[in-house]
This record gives C-alpha cells, structure tokens and sequence, in this order.
C-alpha cells in the first residue's frame, strides 16, 4: 500500500490546522470556561509526556525486553502518586514567585546566575535528542507510507511547520506566565487522539486479527514462544534505573515541566493528575501487547518501533493506517512545541539576557516577543541539524532512553530544593556539571563519534545504565560535599528557607532604600524604560490594593515581593533580584528580620491546613496566643527593639480609631492626636503606671489607664496597656452626685422643719389681730398673712413628704388616694422650678378618680415623670396629664411637646445610669426609681415617642394602675 502524497500532506497540514485553531478558538472565548478549566482538561494535556518514544518506541522495547516497555509507564506515575510530596510543593513555589522553567526554579533556589545557566545548557543537550527522534519518527512514517518522500525534505517542512505553531502559540506574550489557554487545550486535544488512536488499533487488532481474548489465548498455547516475549527476565539494576530515569523526567523534562507547573495554576488539578495520568497511562500500557501480538501474527513485527503502521498496511485498513499517522504526528508535535518554548525561555532569561548589554527600553516587551521566536526558530533549526548528522544512525527507542537518563541528573536539584536547605550553589553546580559531564563524555560524545564513523560499539546496550548510575552517584556525592564543605549565603538561606516551607511567601532580597513608588519607577526605568517600568508598579499597585504615593514599611515590602515576582518571569530571577537590589539599606537585615514577621503571619494564616506534626502544633500553639491578645478587652501594642510598632489589637483599634494596618512599623510620636504625643510621652516617662488620664476624644470625656513592661534590656521593645475606664469614672461621678443629692434632701426636710415653726407663729399672730382690733384693713392684711402663711406650710409639708420619699418596704403604708389632689401637689411641687415656669402645666384629670397605695412614693413618680416632661418641652409649650378609668384599671398619660426620643434609646430608658441630659444635669436614676415604684404598686409603665406621629415630636409616658374598690 503506497498513500498518495499529496494526501499525506494535506492530513499533516489539516491536523496541524486543526491543532492550531483549536488553540485560537481557545483563546477568543469561544470554548466554554467549565471545559477549558476542568481538570480532565489540564490531565490530558499532561498527555504530552507520552511522545512518539511511547507511540512507536514503546512495541520495540516490548518486543526485545518484554515487560521492560512499563518502565516509562509505571516511572511517570510513581512521580504522580507522589504529588503531594514533590509536585505541589513544586507548583506552590513556581506560583509564588512566577517561576516559569526548571532554570528559574534552581536560580531562584539557589540565588545563582550560574544555575540557572548551567541548567538551561544541559536541559538543551538532553533535550535535543528526544526532539530529535520526533523529527525521525514523523520523517520515517511519511517514508513507510510514500517512498516518493525524501526524508530531509520532510523534516524541514515538519520543523518549519511547528516552528511556525510554536510561534503562533506561545511567543505572544513576553511572560511565560502568561496563561495560554489555547496552548493546554491543544495539548488536551492532541492526548485525547493519540488515546483514541492506540485503543482503536488495539482493539481492532484484539478482535479482528487475534479473534478476541479466546483467540488470542488459543493463538498464544500454539506459540508458545510468542508468548515468551513477556517472559523475558528482567535485569534488576537495568530496571530500577530505566523507573528512575523516568520517575526524574516526569518532573524534571521542559514540556513536562512546563505545563505541570507554568500553564496550571491550580494545586487541585494537579491532585485529579495524581490518578488521572497514571490511569490515562495505564490505559496505553495495556493497549501495547495485544498490538504487538498482532504484528507478530500478521508477520509485520521486524521493524516493532513502526508496527503499529505496519498493522494497518498489512491488514490494507486506510482508516487504521491513517489513525496510527495521525497518533505519532500528534505525538512528536506535542512534545516539540511545549520543550521548544520551555528552552527557548530558558536561554532567553539564564543564556541571552545576562551575556547583551541591556535591550533597548522603547517597545522593551516587543523586543523580548522577538527574541524568543528567534531563538525558538534556531532551536528547530538545531535540532533539523542534530536529526541529520546524528539521529539518522541511531532508532528511536534508544535515542529516547538516553534523553531520559541525562534528566535523571537534576534528580539530587529538586530533591534538595523540597527537603535540603543546606544545599548550597556550589554543591549544586560542581555535581550538576561532574554528572552531566560523565553523561555527556561517555553517552553523547559517544553518539556524535558514532554519527561520524557509523560505529556505536562504544553504547554499549549491556552497560549504559550503570554509566548512568555512576553519573548520578558523582553527582550526588559532588552535591553533598560541596555544600557541605562551602557556606551559603544569606540570600541562599533565605530561599532554602521559603522553599522548605513550600513558598510561604518572603521578601528574598533586603529592604529597598526608598519611601514613594516613583522612586521605584525611577529604579526600573534604567533597565525597563520609563514608561514599562510605570505600567509594571501601577499594574502591581492595584493588584495589591495600595495607593500610589508615600508607603509604609508593610507596603513597600509586598509591592518589592510582587514586582520581582513579575520580573522574574520576564528576565529570570537572578535578573529581577538584581534590579531591585540596586539600592538597599545599611541596616537592611536588621529591619527584614523586624517587618518581614508581618508577611509571615499573614502567610501562616493561609498555611494553616499545610503544617503537620511539630510545625502545626507550634503553629496552633501561636495562633492561640496572638488569638488571646487580639481579644483582650484590654488595649494592647508591642514595640521592637527600634521603638516601632509591631502588634496592635483589636481593642486598641476600637478606642483610638486606628487600624492595625495604618499603625505597624510606625512610632507612636508619628500617630495622629491625641494618641501619639500621650503614648510617647508615657514610653519615655520612668514610671510603668499612669492612671485615670483625662483626655477629650471627639468633643466626650474619656478617662484611662495606661500602663507598661520592658521587654528587654536597653532597648525600645516594651508592651503597652491602654485600660478605658470612661464608663467607671462616670459611674463614679454619678455617684457622687447621687450622695450629694441625698444629702441636699435630708438637709431640705430639716430646714422644712425649722421653716414650720417661726410660718406657724405668724399664722397663730395674724389670726390674732381680729381680736385685737376692729380696722378692717388690719382685719384684711391679717387674712391675707393667714392665707401666705397656709400656702408656706403647704409647701413645706409637700417639701416633707417629697424628703421622706425612699423609706425601706417596711415603713410605707397604702391608703385611698384621691389622683387629682396628688398631682396637682406634684404640679404645685415643680411649678416652684424657674425652668417649670416657662411651661404650661395642665391637670385634665378627673376629680373622681382615686387610687391606692404609698402617696410619698407616688408623688415622687408623678414629680419625676413632669419634671422629664419639662426639661424635654421648648419654652412656652405645654405639659399635661389626663386619666381614664377602665373596668379594672385606671390609665394615667403624662404629655409633652417636646423632640421625643430616639428609637435606639427606647431599649435602655429604664436601666440605671442612663440618660439623654446633658453631663451635670442628670443621674440617670429617675426613671429606673418610677419603674420600680409602679412595679411596687402592681402596675405598668410604657412610653410612647413620638407621641404625635404627623409631626414627629412629643414623649406620652403612660402608667397603669389597678382601680381602687370603694368601700
């Protein structure tokens, strides 16, 4: 079967097309968010592992080792299962600081310019042969179906073709973290056909070459030695390093690793990934032996890497054939698009960047886009020419097996950089370069001299993984010695520190020396232009929710953290750090140390769930304690050593109005007033206690405590105590003023006493005079005294009465009472007030109406309730009481025109202490007093404000008293 060539070309071409508006359409919005986001989306786009090795590769390692083949399988999905140990940490780390490739993550790591470009040199040889047996595999399968082709003639339309893809797709924007969602989407695509390609042929083959599971068990008893393929012992050494081969490339590899962790965002996807892709591997696994068997039957198993082509040709099948060129084509373009805009990142940021004078800084971002797609294009330009001078000689299976033990050599690098913080740069380089060395010295010089000679004895297939454990032993013994014989720095400490903790978020850097964020755009413009570097901090201000203008210490230490986060994914890590390290403070570790313990506790708070053992007990133990001092009904605020403010609580925010957010790291001379000049002034004072302050907050009297403790010896640090006691000092003024009120009536009732004694011997001469003379104007001057005497005694005995209201339960007394009488000697009582008398006092109630009870305590009730009324009402208004009798009970109503009560005050009118008047001028006893009296006497009390609803205005205060029986 020979396929036409013009129709070889327009399925490569269409499938490329396709891929590639799968990826546009992607990015225009046009596929739903729910299915670009869910995670069986980002788990088949991690299919790009299975490249053409797996495809093709995998039935020609079946075929010569048997169970051999699962070892990419079963390595890839031991990387999975532990996820929560290895690749989330890794992907929380990549997240926060946006590290974009595995080069990023070891300069960031490690604080070195050198690890990053030592990674990124390697990556690119390990990778070049694997890239190379993709270019093989599609040039060899469009020979196997047209001989017509020429191979070269292939690989450069193929490499122009995904040149152009990769360009289209992930050159478009200057940060690899910009998320490409038409590029994980393709990739979802492409494992989703590769999977429908290889169970289709597999199952066509099951139960159409080998008449299903019966068949193929009758088949395999009558060859017996078909069936000894799998049978093959396995070598234990060769083994257990093809699993650890590639259990380190899983993770480790630029296309994995790019889209593990540059396109997700989301820890949750990469726990579905944790099943999801050793499944979606499983499934393939299984698909490879009844394959494989099926070639062996159909006599087309000797050439096994292209078997599952030859199946389809064999069995004249033009849908199966064509299915098993879409599979491989959609293989090889996968893990050549995603690897090739890995490296080309990675030599851009850690190769390119550090070694040319600055870009220029007018269309900076246009000019970083464009280098990148150049060097994407030299990158397939350098692997058409690897393919050619060397991948020609070798097949695909072993090529591929090489790539994946080279990236076996930055194993001991992640390892370290989860679970060693005492691995340092140097140890990382001098290992890195002694394995790779052996690697490259013993297995890829070996492969170059083999292209020139076309002699590859010096592979040896009996011993290339023992080289590649040796390798990894030197790298690893390298590593250990290294670190521990040099010392690190303080920068390396610092990011060991925020990657064994799994990113909790730190400045890395010491603390800029400026105070406005345009001094930091003045910062950046040398490197990124004036206006780049504006869009940069205004683009991070806002994300932070921070004004532009003057920062605080807390402020500028997150935007610092947020922009070289973002340069990081523009230039590298090393780069970023180094233009933000321009300028630093003398004192800068001091004063990390001092703020930086701000963004760990708000980190610490989003960490919670990711402690365990020791580390979450320590921390349940701090949460407690700092959740003790936040809800101390006490004021509290810590200084450090520098007399700056490091805690402040809740119940300081409450009484000052401060934030705890506009507080930390400033002085206390540097708050507004009154509570900067009080608060220094008391840090400085010698004495640790100041008690019942004055102080005058918002127009209200206010009282306090203050009080403090050292924290440590010659030093700012200190604790202070702020204690409100405005609600004790007023209680005890009330008080006082309570006492001398009751004094002011006991002296009130003996001078009504004294009073009674010289009126009483007025009256008795006036009456007198009658009897002494006949002159009628005597006679009526005497009358007249009589009458002013009577008015004086009647004042006098209501002055007693009043003074003898508040004797003890067993002392009063319940008698008929007439209503009108009582109050009006309780309207007379407050008329004698000069405030009383600018109201009009009105009595409308009926002479006939009687009560019973204690009429001393009464009136006090009565006096009360008019003497409210009146200081409520406007001058020339009136106040008025009325009854009404109901069949058990009389209802007594005391109006007023005044402004009425507010509807929050309602609830507490009859609790002690509480009133509406202002200072000086009331107890706040008045009305508690009524209601306990009318409790006393089996009745009611209910107000009523607003009394009059149209107008909004006047208090009825109705009282509810049981009728009294007549005899």
């Amino acid at each position: 079967m020979n396929f036409n060539l013009t129709s070889l070309l327009l399925i490569a071409i269409a499938y490329l097309a396709a891929l590639f508006g799968t990826a546009y359409i992607t990015e225009r919005g046009w596929i739903p968010k729910r299915v670009i986001y869910h995670p069986l989306t980002y788990v088949l786009s991690l299919g790009v592992f299975t490249s053409v090795w797996t495809f093709y590769g995998a039935f020609a390692i079946a075929k010569e080792s048997g169970y051999s083949f699962l070892a990419s399988y079963l390595g890839a999905s031991a990387a999975f299962f532990l996820a929560p140990v290895i690749l989330i940490p890794i992907l929380r780390i990549t997240r926060t600081y946006e590290l974009s490739s595995l080069a990023d993550l070891f300069a960031f790591r490690f604080r070195s310019a050198t690890a990053g470009t030592l990674t990124a040199l390697f990556s690119l040889i390990a990778i070049l042969p694997l890239i190379s047996i993709q270019i093989q595999a599609v040039s060899d399968s469009l020979h196997i179906l047209n001989q017509d082709f020429s191979s070269d003639q292939i690989a450069i339309g193929f490499c122009t073709l995904i040149a152009l893809f990769t360009i289209l797709v992930g050159a478009r924007n200057p940060s690899l973290r910009y998320n490409r969602t038409g590029l994980i989407i393709a990739m979802a695509t492409g494992s989703l056909i590769k999977l429908f390609a290889i169970v289709t042929i597999a199952i066509y083959a099951l139960y159409n070459v080998l008449d299903g599971p019966g068949g193929l068990d009758l088949w395999l008893q009558q060859h017996p030695q078909e069936q000894a393929v799998f049978a093959t012992q396995l070598d234990s050494n060769l083994w257990r390093t093809m699993l650890l081969g590639f259990f380190s490339a899983i993770i480790v590899m630029p296309h994995t690793f790019h889209m593990m962790f540059t396109e997700n965002t989301s820890s949750n996807s990469l726990h579905k990934a944790s099943w999801g892709v050793p499944l979606y591997l499983l499934i393939l696994a299984l698909a490879v032996p009844p394959i494989l068997w099926a070639g062996i039957k159909l006599g087309v198993a000797d050439q096994p890497a292209f078997l599952i082509l030859h199946l389809g040709i064999k069995l004249e099948s033009n849908f199966l054939t064509t299915l098993a060129f879409i599979g491989g084509l959609t293989a090889a373009s996968g893990i050549i698009i995603v690897a090739t805009i890995s490296i080309a990142s990675m030599l851009q940021n850690h190769l390119i960047l550090p070694l040319i004078p600055p870009l220029s800084t007018q269309k900076l971002y246009s000019r970083l886009l464009w280098l990148r797609r150049i060097l994407i294009i030299i990158m397939m330009l350098g692997s058409y020419l690897f393919y050619t001078e060397v991948g020609l000689n070798y097949n695909i299976h072993w090529l591929g097996t090489l790539a994946f033990i080279a990236f076996m050599q930055f194993l001991p690098g992640i390892l370290a950089t989860l679970f060693w913080p005492g691995a340092n740069r140097a140890g990382f380089c001098l290992g890195l370069v002694v394995g790779m060395g052996i690697w490259i010295i013993s297995m890829f010089t070996g492969l170059l001299s083999g292209a020139l000679s076309n002699d590859s004895s010096i592979l040896d297939q009996h011993n290339w993984h023992q080289i590649a454990i040796y390798a990894l032993t030197a790298n690893i013994t390298v590593f250990l010695l290294g670190s521990i014989l040099t010392r690190s720095s303080q920068e390396e400490i610092s990011s060991a520190s925020a990657c064994l903790h799994n990113s909790l978020q730190r400045p890395i850097g010491p603390q800029l020396n400026i105070s406005h964020s345009d001094e930091l755009v003045t910062m950046l413009s040398s490197r990124l232009g004036k206006a780049t570097a504006q869009k940069e901090i205004e683009h991070a201000l806002q994300e932070l929710n921070i004004v532009s203008g003057e920062l605080n210490a807390i402020d500028l230490m997150r935007l610092r953290t947020l922009i070289e986060s973002r340069l990081s994914a523009l230039f590298g890590p090393v780069e970023a750090s180094a233009l933000l390290n321009q300028q630093v403070r003398k004192d800068s570790l001091d004063q990390y140390r001092t703020r930086d313990i701000h963004l760990l506790e708000g980190q610490l708070e989003n960490y919670q769930t990711r402690l365990s053992g020791l580390a979450a007990e320590l921390d349940n133990l701090r949460r407690h304690h700092r959740m003790t001092l936040q809800r101390l009904p006490v004021g509290a605020c810590s200084l450090d050593e520098k007399g700056q403010i490091i805690f402040w609580n809740e119940e300081m925010e409450q009484f000052t109005g401060l934030q705890n957010s506009a507080v930390l790291t400033k002085k206390l001379i540097s708050l507004p007033s009154p509570w900067g000049e009080l608060l220094n002034d008391f840090s400085s004072q010698e004495q640790n206690h100041l008690l019942s302050q004055h102080l005058l907050i918002n127009g209200e009297n206010c009282w306090l405590s203050l009080h403090k403790a050292s924290l440590a010896d010659n030093s700012e640090s200190m604790v202070i105590l702020l204690e409100n006691e405005t609600e004790n000092q007023i209680l005890v003024n009330r008080l006082s003023h309570n006492e001398r009120l009751a004094s002011i009536g006991r002296f009130a009732a003996g001078v009504a006493h004294e009073i009674g004694n010289p009126v009483t011997g007025i009256a008795c001469l006036a009456q007198n005079l009658k009897y002494e003379t006949d002159d009628e104007i005597v006679l009526e001057s005497g009358e007249q005294i009589v009458a002013q005497t009577n008015r004086i005694t009647r004042i006098v005995q209501s002055l007693i009465r009043f003074a003898h209201t508040g004797q003890s339960d067993s002392q009063q007394f319940e008698e008929h009472i007439n209503l009108k009488e009582l109050t009006d000697e309780a309207l007379h009582l407050v008329s004698m007030d000069s405030r009383s008398r600018e109201i009009k006092l009105i009595n409308n109630i009926d002479a006939a109406l009687n009560i019973s009870g204690d009429p001393q305590r009464l009136m006090q009730v009565f006096v009360n309730l008019i003497n409210n009324a009146c200081d409520a009402s406007p001058t020339d208004s009136s106040v008025w009481l009325e009854a009404e009798q109901n069949a058990n009970s009389i209802e007594i109503r005391v109006n007023d025109e005044g402004s009425g009560i507010s509807p929050e005050h309602h609830s507490k009118l009859f609790e002690p202490f509480f009133t509406t008047k202002d200072p000086g001028k009331g107890t706040g006893l008045g009305l508690p007093l009524v209601y306990n009296i009318i409790e006393e006497h089996y009745g009611s009390i209910n107000i009523v404000s607003p009394a009059n609803k149209n107008q909004n205005n006047g208090t009825q205060v109705v009282i509810t008293l049981p009728v009294t029986l007549q005899d």
